[in-house]
């Protein structure tokens, strides 16, 4: 499965952003896409039109699952970014929606104003390799994003 981060600009500078954890530990198979409102990536757009990418959202009303698709949108920002760019892409409204229903509670401390059972863009990416059974790249991970919030404090 294809991980399209689609990045709010901000997230560029800030030192918290764990989706570059994400590209860095698996480099072939995400796409760090800029948000942008009013001119969407362009092989972000064709590849939302194959109709096989959906979008994580928490809560989704009709959940998909995730094994029917080749990609999966990540709103890489805060959660008040996300609803945001959310809101006001047109191209995101219509995709499927996959909900995650992580057991625990995230780890992610480096930032204020948390959804309540939100996870960050790393843990959600942590939690869709335990459901593609790739439990070692998992963990591994996991261990590189304690060591990414240690060094954060």
């Amino acid at each position: 499965m294809h991980i399209y981060l689609v990045t709010h600009e901000r997230e560029f500078s800030r030192r918290s952003n764990t989706g570059k954890l994400v590209q860095q530990f698996l480099p072939d198979e995400t796409s760090v896409v800029p948000w942008r409102r009013k001119e969407p990536d362009s092989k972000l757009l064709t590849a939302i039109k194959s109709g096989r990418v959906a979008i994580l959202a928490p809560d989704a009303e009709h959940k998909h699952d995730i094994h029917d698709f080749d990609g999966l949108v990540l709103l890489d920002s805060t959660w008040q970014e996300a609803r945001k760019m959310y809101r006001q892409s047109e191209y995101l409204q219509d995709l499927p929606k996959i909900t995650l229903n992580a057991k625990q509670a995230s780890e992610f401390i480096l930032r204020a104003n948390q959804l309540e059972g939100g996870l960050s863009t790393v843990e959600c990416v942590i939690e869709l390799l335990r459901l593609q059974q790739r439990n070692t790249e998992a963990d591994q991970l996991v261990l590189e994003f304690k060591a990414f919030i240690r060094a954060c404090l």
